[in-house]
This record gives C-alpha cells, structure tokens and sequence, in this order.
C-alpha cells in the first residue's frame, strides 16, 4: 500500500468523532422515544390495537305504589359493520341486504359499508327479532363484517299511560322529560366497558387480553300513584273531553290529604312515550307537514307538559273554601249559620261593581249558603272583613301561588298580589275572595284544599315514594312532610260541613256518590281578557266527607260541548264518577245504605226472531215495542235497542229495527230538571226514551244531558232530590 494511501490521523479523528456524536444521537434518540414518550407511544398502540365496546346498563324501572310496572329497559340489539373485513364484491350484497331487512336508507348504509373506519354503526335498539334476520341473512349469503351486540331500550308497557308525569328518554336511553330527566342520575346506571385486542383489519387478535368490566344496573323508582286510581282518572278525563270538547286540554290530579301522596295525576290530550315526536292533538297531526321546525318543537313541547304542575290558572269559586277557612279561623264568623248577608246580585267596591255570578240575586244568605250558592258578593263581604293583611298573610301560610315543592320537574309558581297591592285595591282582595285576579297551578290549588281538610296540616305533595336497587332494597324513602299548621282541627271540621252541604243541595250536587256523603265545591272560573272569555269548569271533591282519605280536582279548560262551561254541571258529574269508582276500588264504608231501584222490566232478546215472535216476548215482558212497519210479521228483527239484559223502569220502551230497514231513530234528550218523577217521565217518554229514576222530589240531575242526541229507546238517568239552588 502506497504512501497516498494511508488516512491522515486528522481525517480518522473527525470520522471518528462524527461516528460517536451520530451514535450519540441515536441513543438519545432511542432514549427519547423509549423514555419521554413511552406513555404516549403506547396509548396510542393501544388505541390502534384495540377497541373498546361499550356495555349499556339496564335502566331502572318505574312501579306504582303496588308494585305494577309503568317503565322498564328491555333487550335489544345494536347493528355495526366493520367496513375492512366486508370483501370488495360483497358491499353493495351487505348495503342493500341491510337496508331490506332494517328498512333503511341504501345509499345511506352503502356509504357507511364503503368507509375505511374500524366501525360503523348501522342501527340501535333493534328488536331481536329483526336481528335474528340479519343473522340468517349474513349466514346464508356467507358475508363477514356485521357486528351485532346487545343493547337494552326504554319500553312503557302502558302506551299513553301516565305519559307526561313518567316522561320519556331519547335514543341513548337518557331520560329527556318528566321522571326520567328528574330522576336521571339514578335510573341511567353507570357503563360498562369490554376491551378487545385487533389486529390492521380491525379482526379480534387470537391471543387477546379481553378486559370486562361489568355496567351497574340503574336504580328502581317507586311512586304514591296507584294504578288503578290513575287509570280511572284517565277514563272519565278522556270521555269528557270528548263529551265537552275544550278548545285547549283538561287535567286531573287526586291526593291524599293525610299524607300528601299524589294518586293520580292525569293531562289530556296525552302522548305515548314508546313514540314522543309523533303530535297527539287532531289539528296538530292535521297539520304538522305544513308546520315550521320551530312549530313542530313548540307542539311537541306542549304535548309532554304535566299541565298539572306547568300551567297556572285563575281557580275561581273553589278558592271561597280558603276564604271561609281565614274567616272562620280569624274569628270574623263565629256562627256558619248565621243570616248575616244579602246578595243583591253585585257588590260595589271602590268604583267597581262586581257580580255574582248568577242574574238573579241569591238575598239574604249565611256563610254556609253562601258556600252553597257559590255567591261573590257574600265571599267578597267576608274578605273585606279580614282585611288585606290577615288574608295576605294566610294566602302565604297556605303556599298559595307558591311552588309546593313536589319535586315533580317543571312545577311552576302562580302569581299572586302583593299585601302592598291589596291594601290599595280593595277590588283586588274582594275579587281574590272568589279566586280571581291570582293564579297558581292546579297541584297548588288542591294542596291548599288538602291542608284545610287534613286538620289545617299542610303537607308536602309526594310522588315518589322510595328508591331501590334491583334485589328491592330500600336506596331513600321519601317519608310525608308536614309544613305547618295553617288553621286549627275545629276550622277544618266546620269547613268540610259546609262542603258537604254545597254538595248535598248547593251548586255541587251533581257531585253525589250514591252510598257516601261528599265534601266538595264547584267552579266557573273565567280567565283572561273579558271580550273573548275562557272558562275553565272545575269540581273538586274529598271523601269521606267527614274524615277525607282521597281528594280529587278535576279541571276542563274552555269547554265548547253542548252542555255549557259551568263547573258544577259538565265537572261534577265527572267527580261524582271518578269518586266512586275509587270509594269502591279502595272498599271504603259506605256511609248510608242505597235504596235499590225498582225494575220494571229486563229487555229479551229478540234479534234474529220474526216480528211476530218478537212483539208477543216484548209484549209478555210488560215492554212496548216501536217499529216502523208492523205489517209483516214475518219479518226477521235485525237490531234491537236497548239490549237484551237492559233493567228498565216503568212503561218500558224498545225500538226495533227489521231487515233491511235498519235505520236508527236519532232524538234529541229533553231538558227535565226542576221537573217532579210524573212529569219527567212523561216528557221522555215523549221523545220514545226510557227513563230510570233514584230519590224523591224534583229532578236534579240527568244523563245524558239535554241535548243530546240518542237513540231512540236510551235510558236516561235522572236523580231527583230536594228544591235547591241551580249548579254554577
């Protein structure tokens, strides 16, 4: 080797050095990524390489005092495709094979199918026996890449049922309205999690390290309402909707006055909460392609309000019971009975002259009449008599206009004056006396009632009644709260007298329950501007009268229906119902027997029999038979009305309607009330109705009511009882 070959020291030395300072690079290099970012590194390893699913807890369920289910989570599936395991020639198969089978979008599916995600979702909360479909599908077509995992979904087994108090949730099972957006926290549970290693395609790796951690089921709400009692509500509130058409909705709530337990509580029109975007209203869904987002949300919004707790009203008359408990309390009438007022059919105060409510004066009264009458200007009198700052001062006590603090979500405050406001306006105390110029919500309105008849204790409305978790152990009870004491036991007992007089012989007496005295009072409450009045018909009854275990106030807002708008005539009769269904589902004593009504006659039946045969077994039976051609004897009877097994009264009449002729006979109901049982018969009679009575004296009450068209043949109900004041 030539001297030119050799390196010089000089050059050997910087290789040499730039070879150390390289390695050293290296190394720090290495250490950098190996040290510093370790952690970072192999989170995102980790997140590559695996997938972590989530687990859905089961949600708590919702039970009814007696433990009958009104919500539940039940099993469903969720749909996934994992788009790199779906082979090339095989994704428009899966796109149209899903879109079949789950009646979904193709191109929507398609365009999911085609992305190069670890995982699309296709669909949630389908039904296991859609997804026992896809199975068979995906096996039969020998596809890969669809996913199916377990899900659970929100199911109200009652439809409509309870809707606006239970709520609803939305697509990831949180609760969105009512209980289910109160109670949130509780009934959601808490995920679980399952962590699976994969490989670049996203397929599980062979030696994975599955972690699982279980979900913790939700927890199990349990309400005061009672099933049955809410059910009835329901029924006698959706049949006078359609009986007495109001142009907005009607509400029902019944409690206990002892405890505060909410019962029932009820708002028609209502929605199902298995399907809460579709509108309930006829206009709405008449109308809903035409509306704007913003109308659609609005309607909705409506439609899941509990009106019970949302919406304040002006309570009218049945707020006089409030001012007859401060009079009576205060000392300013220490006898009930007393004739201590004249109505002459206004009452001036200030520069105002206000009304009662009837044209015709009522003249001198006590309070008890009064209270019977349902007469403003004696109320009126009364609370001028307490003055401004005793009854300021008690409406506060009472929590009138104030929230009750049910916990019930969405509860609202009324408003009310000011003790400023009814010290300068005498007209705004004398018209708070009968329950206008003030609003509250119709909860606040019967809580205030329930104070006076649970011996002046206020309670606390409860509608949740405990917590559990699932194996049934107690979480939280929610146990009755007494407020206050607002007036004395010897307050509450006069008062609850005088209700049951109002419903006795006053203005309430189409209340009656046959077999129990009723405590209650009536209402025609206008709300709103005087040149385009609203009534809202209220009743509201507590039972037993002398001792009250349930409370129910009934509310129709602007009734239109043929029977007028006046509380004590389209509500009160409604009560009288609810009430008595509930007095013999909760096997209350009957307070009085029931003289049992005198039959006459049990209608045959007859259909299918020739005419002939037919008018000698009418005939026989002591029933007169109406039919438009009583020529042919042979003709075949077709229809009969009433039906066989129908008791009637005295001089028994049945239409009947031949082959070929079936035609109904549609009349109109006559108005017999103030009539006596002799005159009232015969004036149905006229109309070819039938008529079946109870009590004795004047007619009282009819059903259906006058004006109704019936067919001909219909048993109309009339109670006859003392002369008294007509229903407000």
């Amino acid at each position: 080797m030539g001297k030119e070959d050799v390196i010089p020291r000089g050059k050997l030395l910087v290789i040499l050095i730039l070879f150390i300072l390289l390695f050293l690079l290296l190394f720090f290099r290495f250490g950098y990524w190996q040290i510093i970012k370790a952690e970072d590194l192999s989170q995102k390893a980790y997140s590559q390489q695996t997938k972590n699913s989530i687990i859905s807890p089961k949600r708590g369920s919702i039970y009814d005092r007696n433990g009958v289910v009104l919500a539940k989570s039940v099993s469903v599936e969720t749909i996934s495709v994992t788009p790199k395991n779906i082979k090339d020639k095989d994704k428009e198969k899966v796109a149209k094979g899903l879109s079949e089978i789950l009646s979904l979008d193709y191109d929507t599916v398609l365009g999911k199918v085609n992305k190069t995600t670890v995982e699309e979702v296709i669909a949630k909360k389908v039904d296991k026996s859609i997804t026992d479909k896809v199975r068979s599908w995906t096996k039969e077509e020998k596809v890969s890449g669809i996913n199916i995992y377990e899900d659970t979904k929100r199911y109200y087994p009652k439809g409509s049922f309870l809707s606006q108090v239970l709520g609803f949730c939305g697509t990831d099972n949180q609760g969105l309205e009512g209980l289910e957006a109160k109670y949130e926290s509780m009934l959601r549970g808490v995920q679980g999690k399952r962590v699976t290693s994969k490989d670049a395609t996203g397929k599980d790796m062979p030696l994975d390290d599955t972690s699982y951690v279980p979900p913790e089921d939700g927890l199990n709400l349990v309400l005061t309402i009672d099933e049955r009692i809410q059910y009835i509500a329901e029924k006698y509130l959706r049949q006078a909707l359609e009986d007495n058409k109001p142009t907005d909705y009607g509400t029902c709530v019944i409690m206990n006055p002892k405890n505060g337990d909410i019962l029932a509580m009820a708002t028609m029109p209502e929605f199902d909460p298995n399907d809460p975007f579709t509108p309930a209203k006829d206009s709405d869904k008449l109308n809903w392609d035409s509306y704007t987002s913003a109308q659609k949300s609005a309607a909705l919004q409506d439609m899941w309000k509990n009106k019970n707790v949302t919406d304040a009203y002006e309570p009218g008359s049945i707020f006089k019971v409030v001012t007859a408990s401060i009079a009576i309390e205060e000392g300013i009438v220490s006898n009930v009975d007393a004739i201590n007022y004249n109505c002459t059919g206004s009452l001036k105060v200030g520069d105002w002259d206000i009304s009662c409510w009837r044209t015709v004066p009522h003249g001198k009264q006590s309070l008890r009449q009064g209270l019977m009458n349902s007469c403003n200007p004696v109320y009126m009198s009364v609370a001028l008599k307490i003055g401004p700052t005793r009854f300021y001062n008690y409406i506060n006590a009472f929590g009138v206009s104030k929230s009750t603090n049910s916990g019930i979500i969405g509860e609202a405050s009324g408003i009310n004056h000011t003790e400023k406001k009814l010290k300068e306006d005498k007209s705004s105390l004398a018209t708070s006396a009968f329950g206008q110029s003030f609003t509250l919500t119709p909860l606040n309105m019967l809580n205030t009632i329930c104070c006076i008849a649970n011996d002046g204790k206020l309670m606390r409305p409860r509608l949740v009644k405990e917590i559990q978790d699932g194996d049934g152990k107690i979480v939280e009870r929610f146990d009755p709260v007494v407020v206050k004491q607002v007036i004395s036991e010897s307050t509450s007992d006069t008062v609850l007298d005088m209700m049951e007089s109002v419903v006795s012989n006053g203005t309430g007496r189409y209340g009656q329950v046959k077999g129990y005295y009723i405590a209650g009072k009536t209402s025609t409450a206008e709300q709103g501007d005087k040149s385009h009045p609203i009534y809202v018909a209220s009743f509201i009854a507590l039972a037993p009268a002398k001792d009250p275990e349930v409370a129910v106030l009934f509310n129709l807002y602007n009734p239109k229906g043929v029977n007028g708008h006046q509380g004590g005539g389209i509500a009160a009769p409604v009560v009288s119902k609810i009430m008595g269904e509930i007095l013999e589902y909760l096997d209350e004593p009957k307070d009085y027997e029931v003289e049992k009504e005198e039959v006459k006659a049990i209608v045959p039946n007859v259909t299918n029999n020739t005419l002939g045969n037919a008018k000698k077994m009418l005939t026989n039976s002591g029933i007169k038979y109406l039919v438009d051609d009583e020529s042919n004897d042979q003709a075949i009877v077709k229809v009969q009305y009433p039906m066989a097994g129908e008791a009637l009264g005295e001089k028994p009449i049945v239409r009947l309607y031949l082959e070929g002729n079936e035609t109904r006979k549609i009349v109109e109901v006559p108005n017999v009330k103030k009539l006596g049982i002799s005159n009232a018969r015969s004036a149905i009679q006229e109309y070819n109705l039938n008529m079946k009575s109870t009590g004795t004296g004047i007619a009282i009450y009819q059903d259906p009511p006058a004006g109704s068209m019936v067919e001909e043949g219909t048993v109309i109900n009339v109670q006859f009882g003392a002369a008294g004041i007509d229903a407000q």
